[in-house]
């Protein structure tokens, strides 16, 4: 073999390294790019922070927004229903937390000293739970399954009904003999409903408040 050929060969060889080597570090450099951070809205706290955030895209209600004669004084994001069941296990769903007031209505003392079941007669807490479209009854099923995973079965009990929107449940609970939960899937979204049971006002608002959502969905 001829000298100038063996020297080209070598050429070619050291060309083929350099190309090799220069792809493996773009390799490595690329792997090391960092990650986008999430949105801000993908990441919300939920502690007492939140209390005060608004512009929850999917929310039905709006903060200071009017609701049967009431207003939404208060929304949280969360991940718990009735400030006892953990729903955070239920990765499809946001849920959302509204604070309803009657605005003449006077200040009366609490239901109890703990959480969200300090109920007056006139506040109403709302629980939305918003999940995929055409799976309102999966959602439900799911909500209902964590309840029951939850579930105290000496005080609390669950007692499912029909007679509201696609799905709906009463949970009683005896350590609050004088406060409603009604939880109700209307559609692809379930509804949780927090009262006294003292005003049976309180009640007929809550069926309003059913109704309309029912009759817009």
């Amino acid at each position: 073999m001829k000298k100038s050929q063996i020297v080209i060969i070598i050429l070619v060889i050291i060309t083929m390294f350099a190309g090799a080597d220069f792809y493996l570090n773009n390799l490595g450099t690329q792997a090391k790019l960092p990650r986008i951070p999430a949105k801000p809205s993908d990441s919300l706290a939920m502690d007492d922070q939140t209390q005060t955030q608004t512009g929850f895209i999917d929310s039905t209600f709006k903060k200071d927004g009017d609701v049967q004669g009431y207003k939404v004084e208060g929304q949280t994001k969360t991940s718990q229903v009735y400030d006892k069941f953990d729903l955070s296990g239920i990765k499809n769903i946001n849920i959302y937390l509204d604070k309803l007031t009657k605005p003449s209505a006077a200040p009366v003392a609490p239901e109890s000293s703990t959480g969200n079941a300090e109920n007056t007669s006139s506040n109403i807490y709302l629980y939305e739970m918003h999940g995929p479209a055409g799976q309102g009854s999966l959602t439900y099923l799911q909500v209902k399954l964590k309840f029951l995973e939850q579930i105290n079965a000496v005080t609390q009990t669950l007692n499912e009904t029909g007679d509201y929107g696609q799905n709906s449940f009463f949970y009683n609970d005896k350590d609050y003999e004088n406060v409603a939960f009604l939880l109700v899937q209307i559609q692809d979204n379930l509804f949780a409903f927090q009262y006294s049971k003292s005003d049976p006002a309180v009640y007929e608002t809550v069926k309003a408040i059913i109704t309309t959502l029912t009759t817009n969905s």
